[in-house]
């Protein structure tokens, strides 16, 4: 994912579309803006320019060929290397379950076409702007852990540098420092003079001294620090110093002549003295020579290993020295930048004990809990498992978390601010230990995620009502399908049982009703005959005018489709006698069944319905029409397959339409358990 700096002006779009017209306009529109765009025609293309060179935002039609905007989305999602990326669905179609299924891919937005200009480009710089600040929140979030790790390494040195001798240790520059080491050096082993260079190297790789400090051994007080700053860069012979660079070890100079010394400068006030002896010693800090010592002896000093090791040993005290008091100083400002930090993070950041009380924490959390101060803060929350989480277990679950992963991440609870009112939080945290492993506090940061949760329950809310809304016009399994797939849903049916139900001299009936009255009835009757349908697992179809429909076998199979259909039947003639009692009225219902295969699918893209068709469809709406009011008439099929569990009467052979003769019968009720397989009454 492209995670430099993002700016408005620089931003990279990809237009993903199988419309040239469409890449045209929308490249021509987004490059009038200032945005670098780049245009796919098919997916396939579309994702290897995405890993190839990832842009910052895409635009993403739904309807292409080979590879649709969905699965496009998804195969972004799933790569680490694109997954950031915002992606803005930008489709024509514009129903609630295109654009459910659009977030649910991963999408961060959806504009429906024919769109307006002012919209795409205010959605765009809305996602690129949030794609921002993510951005800049990942940068100071990995400069605060950088900030950290330096403290940490920088403390670890500061103990080992404790070392040091006190004589040293109190040197408060490097200067101080040397001056401590040549005096101690001199007097010990009685060389005449002692020099401290301070080299660098020039833009040529030159090595130029710049400082120089002497004393005299003999015949002055070595209280008396001259002190002089060299007019110019001195450039002596760089070969003696050149090999001190080079090992980084001491270099004894057994003779040395005064005239065009390498190492004193023309104006030395011991120029004019012959050195029979001279050593030179690096001070080395972090593999870094910081000073070279330079001591001079006119008399005939034996070389031993004893002077050897003692300057080494003070030469590395001093390098010792000189590095802690840099680390010092590194501390300092690595310490004033933390808390500068910490300060001003826009999250917040806390440190607090297993037992639950506050060590430290930010004005950003203190802000977020509703209290004015940090120190507001740890005063007023004592104990924050009872005082802050909402649910009571959730503190005990966050350290029960740490213990078993070592950190949490992500870690989301619901707490109370310092007025009562509530807010969601994200926490990310670790347990700090000792060297014995025992927990001495957790530390982590704590972002208000309040936002985003309500966001989230809204979509969910929305989800439950439109999946609410779909069971309540379609079977449970094909409202599953249709939220998943996109494609159009017809299944073949090889064998189910269909009902269809009249109210006979409905119309007429209905001149004599008000409208509302109408409605009213209707609905009494249909609601008793949809809970039959709940009652025994069947599938109401629809109704049309004062028809009902009912089919049972689809869309999940059973072998018993036609006892329910015939059970439902019977106690429909029942309910509506119940009815007409408790009413006063006197309707009668005509009831048709046939069985077979159908074909059931979805029609249309708005306001559809679960339909079927086939001839057992027409079989069986002839079956109704035919029939004798305040009765049920079924096909011979119907009758041969349960005239073992139900009482049939022949009731001979009637015209159909478009069928010709066809004998049928009617469904007078169940047999008892006695005459459960018995062949059917006489007529």
């Amino acid at each position: 994912m492209n995670t430099d700096p993002l700016h408005l002006s620089n931003a990279e779009i990809l237009v993903i579309d199988d419309t040239p017209a469409n890449l045209d306009l929308l490249a021509h529109i987004l490059s009038e803006q200032g945005y670098k765009v780049r245009v796919a025609p098919n997916g396939k293309l579309a994702l290897q320019s995405a890993k190839a060179i990832p842009p910052h935002l895409i635009l993403l039609d739904i309807m292409m060929p080979e590879m649709d905007g969905y699965a496009v989305c998804e195969a972004l999602k799933a790569d680490e290397k694109t997954r950031d990326i915002p992606v803005i669905f930008l489709s024509a179609l514009d129903n609630a379950t295109d654009k459910m299924k659009a977030f649910q891919v991963g999408g961060a937005d959806y504009i429906s076409k024919p769109f307006e200009v002012i919209e795409v480009l205010a959605r765009i710089e809305n996602q690129l702007r949030a794609r921002s600040l993510q951005l800049q929140l990942q940068e100071k979030n990995q400069h605060l852990h950088e900030e950290v790790r330096q403290r940490r390494r920088t403390e670890v040195e500061i103990r080992l540098l404790l070392a040091t001798t006190q004589a040293i240790a109190r040197c408060e520059d490097i200067h101080a420092a040397l001056t401590v080491v040549l005096r101690l050096l001199c007097q010990t082993i009685h060389w005449d003079y002692g020099e401290a260079w301070l080299p660098r190297r020039d833009r040529e790789g030159k090595i130029v001294l710049e400082y120089s400090r002497g004393w005299y051994a003999r015949n002055q007080d070595l209280s008396e620090v001259r002190e002089r700053h060299l007019d110019g860069a001195i450039a002596p012979d760089v070969g003696l110093f050149e090999r001190i660079y080079a090992t980084q070890e001491p270099l004894w100079i057994e003779t040395i002549e005064t005239e065009n010394s390498p190492v004193l400068p023309p104006a030395h006030p011991m120029r004019d003295r012959e050195f029979q002896a001279a050593f030179a010693i690096p001070i080395v800090s972090d593999r870094k020579i910081l000073a070279i010592l330079v001591f001079l002896n006119c008399a005939s000093v034996p070389l031993n290993s004893w002077f050897i090791s003692l300057a080494s040993a003070v030469a590395a005290q001093l390098g010792s020295t000189i590095a802690r008091k840099q680390a010092e100083e590194n501390l300092r400002i690595t310490q004033e930048r933390y808390h500068n930090l910490v300060k001003n993070a826009i999250e917040g950041i806390f440190q607090v004990t297993p037992s639950g009380q506050y060590l430290s924490a930010n004005l950003a959390l203190a802000k977020m809990f509703g209290y004015e101060s940090p120190e507001d803060l740890t005063e007023g929350i004592q104990n924050i498992d009872r005082a802050l989480y909402v649910n009571s277990s959730r503190r005990a679950e966050f350290i029960a978390a740490i213990e078993a992963e070592g950190s949490v991440v992500s870690f989301e609870s619901q707490v109370y601010r310092r007025d009562h009112t509530t807010i969601w939080i994200s926490e990310n945290a670790r347990a700090v230990r000792d060297e014995e492993g025992k927990i001495l506090y957790y530390e982590g940061t704590v972002s208000n995620i309040t936002e985003r949760k309500l966001a989230q329950e809204a979509l969910q809310f929305q989800k439950e009502q439109i999946e609410k809304l779909l069971l309540n016009i379609l079977p449970k399994p094909i409202a599953q399908r249709l939220q998943t797939d996109s494609s159009a849903i017809a299944d073949s049916f090889p064998d189910v049982s269909v009902l269809f139900a009249d109210l006979v001299g409905f119309t007429k009936f209905s001149a004599h009703k008000t409208p509302r009255e109408l409605v009213q009835i209707l609905n009494s009757i249909f609601s008793q005959f949809d809970r039959l349908c709940e009652k025994y697992h069947l599938e109401k179809i629809k109704t049309i005018g004062d028809a009902y429909m009912v089919v049972g076998g689809l869309p999940n199979y059973r072998e018993d489709h036609g006892d329910a259909i015939a059970q439902m039947a019977l106690e429909m003639q029942t309910a509506l006698t119940q009815f007409n009692i408790d009413s006063g009225q006197t309707l009668q219902l005509r009831i048709g069944i046939h069985i077979g295969p159908v074909i059931a699918g979805i029609i249309g893209i708005s306001k559809f319905i679960y339909d079927l068709w086939g001839d057992t469809v027409n079989v069986a709406s002839r079956m109704e029409s035919s029939g004798i009011p305040g009765k049920i008439q079924a096909t011979e099929v119907f009758y041969k397959r349960l005239n073992g569990q139900f009482v049939f009467r022949e009731r001979g052979t009637i015209p159909i339409k478009g069928k010709g003769e066809m004998r049928t019968y009617l469904l007078l009720g169940r047999r008892s358990t006695d005459e459960a397989g018995k062949p059917p009454d006489p007529l």
